[in-house]
């Protein structure tokens, strides 16, 4: 009869790996069908092949008889493993279904079922193995040929690691070829030790430390798609709002509705062809709504005179850069909002308000806004013309690009009026608005 200590090493560890197996599965439920369906069935063979295991050995203990049945149970377990491994690699490659993958798995363990049953044939009966009248197992010339499928199958992790998934991240091969390492040495620990629950060991304590690292991966990419989302989210409001602020002010001009916008929209296109990145572009495109926020504060009856101004009033109008600044230079997410709102009135000349700056002085936010600024003025109706002929606008630009704006840029926007044959941009309204202008990846 097998003694009680030969059942306990050649079942404990193995019993001890398939309950946090279970475990693993219970706890995971989250887990895709078909790849639970896998854990269950490859569960249930390991199991299978520990009581085919204990079978085996409580026969060879008899002393008379059983040898065929021995012989059915021994092919059993020479059958059994290779199709363990074959559910061990699909669940490594997470159930690939290509068949260019799932075929050649499938066929090593075919092979080997052939190769099992064969002391049953009776010209073939001792090729494989043999049980003399002792219950003596022997291997027979091509006993060996399990283990060399079982090597195969080890090959097929190495290579698929490589080739299948090659997309995957290197850090995920490299586990795989760990794994891969991992079971080579199960293997030859089984054989020194001759103990099939070393290979059952390796696979069950494999797959969870896999699947560990997968769920870990997977929960990373869950918290980086929710902050993304979150960006996403903050930047439209974000967007929504200060567009909701420009409209406002511009609402207090009839003449000016949708100024800010279009001038906004300008400004990103003059700073896309400037070579700016798209977190600049963003930038850009904010102090461009923002440019005329210190209107805000000059009464309506100034912004909507129709007459000429009084050297006062004019004198009130201007004041709107600072106002403008003083309301946008304390917002720290983007301390450079108010570049364009205090200083989009300056003239390359330095004849502008309110500082006076001149040529580079001028920030190039400020630089860019301000050709936009120029641009819409003159395509826009007001109160006093209407909009002007592409032509003059062309040659206006021409003229102020000697004093009033910086040349390089004004020689970008002459460059847009040229593409605009048919003088359609300067009817970019609100109805083109996109709140996903911006990639916040």
């Amino acid at each position: 009869m097998i003694d009680l200590q030969t059942i306990v090493s050649i079942n404990l560890f193995p019993i001890i790996g398939l309950v946090f197996f279970l475990f693993f599965i219970w706890g995971n439920s989250h887990l895709e069908k078909k790849v639970r369906n896998s854990f269950i069935t490859l569960a249930a063979l390991i199991f299978i092949d520990l009581m085919i295991y204990n079978i085996q050995l409580y026969l060879e203990s008899l002393s008379g008889g059983y040898r065929i049945l021995l012989t059915l149970i021994t092919s059993l377990g020479y059958s059994i493993r290779p199709i363990l491994m074959y559910y061990f690699i699909r669940i490594v490659l997470r159930n690939d279904d290509r068949k260019r993958v799932r075929l050649p798995l499938l066929l090593p363990a075919i092979i080997n079922i052939g190769i099992a049953f064969t002391p049953f044939i009776p010209p073939t009966a001792v090729w494989v193995f043999y049980y003399d009248n002792n219950h003596i197992f022997h291997r027979g010339p091509l006993g060996f040929m399990t283990d060399i499928i079982i090597i195969i199958y080890l090959w097929f992790v190495l290579m698929l690691s490589y080739s299948v998934i090659n997309k995957k991240k290197s850090f995920e091969r490299l586990i795989l070829f760990a794994i891969s390492i991992t079971m080579i040495l199960g293997m030859i620990g089984e054989t020194i030790i001759k103990s099939p629950s070393v290979l059952r060991c390796c696979i069950v304590g494999c797959l969870i430390f896999y699947y560990m690292y997968f769920q870990s991966e997977r929960y990373r990419d869950d918290i980086i798609g929710k902050h993304i989302e979150q960006v996403q989210m903050s930047e439209r409001l974000s967007l929504q709002m200060v567009s909701a602020l420009a409209r406002t002010v511009d609402a207090k001009d009839s003449y000016t509705n949708g100024h800010s916008e279009r001038v906004a929209h300008y400004s990103k296109e003059l700073a896309r062809r400037l070579g700016k990145d798209e977190a600049y572009q963003r930038d850009i495109f904010y102090m461009g709504l923002l440019h005329d926020i210190g209107k805000i504060g000059i009464p309506d009856t100034i912004i909507n005179k129709t007459a000429k101004l009084t050297d006062d009033e004019f004198f009130t109008i201007k004041s709107h850069p600072e106002i403008g600044a003083e309301v946008l230079q304390d917002i720290t997410e983007m301390p450079n909002l108010y570049y364009g709102a205090r200083w989009h009135h300056e003239r390359y000349d330095g004849s502008g308000y309110p500082d006076g700056l001149r040529g580079d002085q001028i920030p190039i936010e400020a630089r860019i806004i301000a050709v936009a600024d120029v641009y819409d003025a003159m395509t826009s109706k007001r109160s006093y013309r209407d909009v002007l002929p592409q032509n003059v606008v062309k040659a206006e630009i021409e003229r102020a690009k000697r004093t009033q704006i910086d040349p390089f840029i004004a020689n970008i926007m002459l460059e847009m009026i040229d593409e605009d044959k048919d003088y359609n941009m300067k009817e970019q309204t609100d109805k083109k608005y996109d709140y996903e202008l911006f990639d916040t990846n």
